[in-house]
C-alpha cells in the first residue's frame, strides 16, 4: 500500500527549486559577465587605425615623460619634458631634475645632438646619440622621441602575430583608455650569428626586438653601435613576453607603455600633460633660444 508523504515531497520540491534558482542565477551572472567582456573588447585593427588617424592631425606636441628602465647594475628612473616637431623632425628635451636641454635636429646632424648645459660642465656639447656618453645603456635615444617609433614597433608586432593581441576599453587613473596588450607563452632565446656590418641596433631593428635586451643578455657586446660581425649572440623571439600600450580614448596617443620579459618588467614609460599643435616660436629648436630658457 503506497502512502503519500506530503512533507517528504514538499521538501524534495523545495530542494529542487533552490538548485534550479541557483543554476538560473549563475547562468545570468555568466551571461552578464560575457556581455560586459564583449562590450569592453574592441577591434585591434580599428584601434590602430584610430591611433594613426589621430596622429596624422598632429604637427607638433609637448608632453611629460616618466621612465623606468632595468639596467645591468642600477635601474634607471628619470623624467623629461619633450617638444617634438613632426615635419621636419626636431626634438627638444629637458631633463626635469637637472634642467639641461637636449636638442636634436637631424638636418644639422643626423648622428649627434646638442647637450645644452644648465651647470657642469658649463659648456654645450655635440654628442653621438648612440655613444656611451649620451646614450649609455638607455633603452632609447633622442631620435626615438615622439610616438612614431614605439607605435611602429608595436604595430609591426601586431601585423606579425595578431593572434597574440587583445584590445579592451579600460578606466585607468580615472581616464578612459584603450589597452593594447600582447602576451605569448612562446617567448624564448635563440642564437643569432651576426653578419658583417651588423650592430646591436641594426639587429634589433631587423628582428623587431629590444636592443637593450641584446646587451643585457650577451657578455660579448657592450654598446648599441659596436660591430657584431661574426659574433654569436642570444636574441629574444619577441619584443616582450608581455607588451602593454595604453591609449587615451579621446586623443588616441599613448599614456603608458610597459614591456615585460621572462624576468618581469624591463621598461615602462608614462606620458602626461599632452599639448598638441602648439604655436611655437620659429627659433624654438635652436641653441640660442633654448639657452635663454635655461
Amino acid at each position: 500500500m503506497l502512502i503519500f508523504n506530503e512533507r517528504f515531497y514538499l521538501q524534495r520540491f523545495h530542494q529542487c527549486y533552490i538548485r534550479f534558482m541557483r543554476f538560473l542565477l549563475f547562468s545570468v551572472y555568466v551571461l552578464l559577465g560575457l556581455n560586459a567582456f564583449s562590450q569592453n573588447t574592441v577591434d585591434c585593427e580599428e584601434t590602430f587605425e584610430f591611433v594613426y588617424s589621430q596622429w596624422a592631425g598632429v604637427s607638433n606636441m609637448q608632453y611629460h615623460s616618466k621612465k623606468y628602465e632595468r639596467h645591468l647594475k642600477d635601474d634607471d628612473y628619470a623624467e623629461f619634458d619633450f617638444t617634438v616637431q613632426r615635419s621636419p623632425f626636431k626634438v627638444a628635451g629637458r631633463m626635469s631634475e637637472k634642467g639641461h636641454f637636449i636638442l636634436y635636429d637631424p638636418i644639422v646632424s643626423e648622428k649627434e645632438a646638442m647637450y645644452i648645459s644648465n651647470g657642469f660642465p658649463f659648456t654645450n656639447l655635440m654628442l653621438d646619440i648612440q655613444g656611451k656618453i649620451f646614450r649609455g645603456l638607455n633603452h632609447y635615444t633622442i631620435s626615438d622621441a615622439g610616438c612614431e617609433f614605439i607605435l611602429g614597433i608595436i604595430r609591426r608586432e601586431y601585423q606579425r602575430l595578431p593572434e597574440n593581441f587583445q584590445c579592451t576599453r579600460v578606466v585607468r587613473n580615472g581616464n578612459d583608455e584603450i589597452l593594447i596588450r600582447a602576451e605569448t607563452d612562446q617567448f624564448e632565446w635563440r642564437e643569432y650569428i651576426a653578419s658583417e656590418g651588423e650592430t646591436v641596433l641594426s639587429i634589433s631593428n631587423k628582428l623587431s626586438v629590444s636592443a637593450y635586451l641584446l646587451i643585457e643578455n650577451n657578455d660579448n657586446i657592450e654598446t648599441y653601435a659596436e660591430d657584431c660581425n661574426g659574433k654569436t649572440i642570444r636574441v629574444p623571439s619577441h619584443y616582450g613576453q608581455v607588451v602593454e600600450l595604453y591609449i587615451d580614448a579621446k586623443h588616441g596617443l599613448p599614456t603608458r607603455i610597459a614591456n615585460y620579459d621572462e624576468k618581469g618588467l624591463y621598461e615602462s614609460y608614462d606620458y602626461t600633460d599632452y599639448r598638441f599643435n602648439v604655436e611655437l616660436d620659429p627659433a624654438y629648436f635652436t641653441v640660442d633660444y633654448l639657452d635663454r630658457l635655461n
